[in-house]
């Protein structure tokens, strides 16, 4: 079959903490520390055989490029992977999929031949005692698809069925097979938001301000997502006018350019001096934006940091206690119903993900999408085997 193969060297930097058990399988846990010089090529690889108990084969419809996919591809000044995350490599990358099942193994019960699914990336073990406290994104054993085993750029992929989340009822909305495996494949960085939001932070209460700092995917689903939750007003804030358009087609009711506006005080004039009860930071870009959301947040309110950046940042804590508010971390979409919830939003109309997606291409031409993506300017890519 046909797939995106990233290619690394490993040479863990001087005084990076690897274990003896990840060198060994050259398992990196923050890639930045480990690999170096990445190339991406289209090869023609074995295809993922007949699925063993409790497994499918899904043929891949569609699979999003995330900010991840581009961080590997961009390296740093001593030519290391910019990506903060797991890595192992070789590796099919490409993540954010949603596809037809083609072949079920034996014990399989709930899902068939036929059946259009998403996939979860986050392969999480279900034992250890991160996943049996319910912390299923920091599972100790975790493993991901596009990053540590072979992921959505690619004709197929096999999967544990507990990580398939059926689509039917996103097809019974969209009319169309196609259309709902595009839907589908924005399952996951919708359900990245959700997670932090909602899963994480615990969510708002309706009525109150939300605002979003970045207007790529995550930002535009936690936009999509606050609306549907009940906020009174969701503010956007971001430099590109293409993605404040986005937005704003997703449900922000005020967009702002931080290179123009004065963001502090657009909040303050909005809110009547309330401030925001959920903050969300989507961009990524911590040393620039937290003293902006240090400044925006209200009296009892949310941080969700979904952005990820692996450089420090100072925060003025102080401002946090005077304000009783509360910073939540946040990574991944597994576990807690993430995805068949956001999938149930999909399919009642509540959030409309289809309107994120500006651009579609064939595997042949990913590294065109990813050079198109490091432009920021557009919302979803999503790269199609069968085109």
């Amino acid at each position: 079959m046909q797939a995106i193969v990233l290619e690394a060297e490993w040479a863990p930097r001087p005084g990076a903490a690897i274990n003896d058990r990840d060198a060994a399988r050259q398992w990196a846990f923050n890639a930045n520390d480990a690999y170096r010089n990445p190339q991406v090529s289209l090869q023609t690889i074995d295809d993922p055989g007949e699925p063993g108990p409790g497994e499918v084969v899904v043929q891949v419809g569609a699979c999003g490029i995330c900010g991840s996919d581009v961080h590997m591809l961009e390296t740093d000044d001593d030519d290391y992977l910019i990506l903060p995350y797991h890595l192992r490599a070789p590796v099919v990358i490409g993540h954010e999929f949603a596809g037809k099942i083609v072949a079920v193994g034996p014990d399989v019960r709930d899902l068939s031949v036929g059946e259009l699914v998403a996939v979860e990336e986050i392969q999480w073990c279900g034992e250890c005692r991160q996943c049996r406290g319910g912390f299923w994104n920091q599972c100790a054993n975790i493993e991901d698809l596009g990053f540590t085993l072979n992921g959505g750029f690619a004709e197929y992929v096999k999967v544990k069925t507990k990580f398939c989340w059926s689509l039917s009822a996103v097809a019974e909305r969209y009319g169309s097979e196609e259309a709902a495996l595009e839907v589908g494949a924005l399952t996951e960085p919708t359900s990245v938001a959700y997670e932090g939001m909602f899963t994480r932070a615990g969510g708002f209460k309706p009525g109150g301000v939300v605002a979003v700092f970045g207007a790529g995917p995550i930002g535009l689903a936690s936009a999509a997502l606050a609306q549907a939750a009940g906020a009174s007003q969701v503010i956007v804030v971001d430099p590109l006018a293409e993605r404040r358009t986005l937005a704003e087609d997703l449900g922000a009711t005020l967009t702002l350019n931080p290179a123009e506006a004065d963001v502090v005080a657009a909040v303050e004039e909005s809110t009547r001096g309330a401030g925001a009860a959920m903050v969300v930071e989507a961009s990524g870009a911590f040393e620039k934006v937290f003293p902006t959301i240090e400044d925006v947040m209200g009296v009892g309110s949310k941080v969700v940091v979904a952005g990820m950046d692996p450089r420090s940042v100072g925060l003025n804590l102080i401002r946090t206690q005077l304000k009783a508010s509360s910073i939540y971390g946040t990574v991944g979409h597994s576990g807690s119903w993430d995805f068949p919830n956001v999938i149930a939003l999909m399919a009642s109309g509540q959030i409309s993900m289809d309107k994120a997606i500006t651009r579609r291409f064939p595997l042949a031409e990913l590294v065109s999408a990813v050079d198109e993506t490091k432009g920021r300017s557009n919302g979803k890519i999503l790269v199609k085997p069968q085109l």
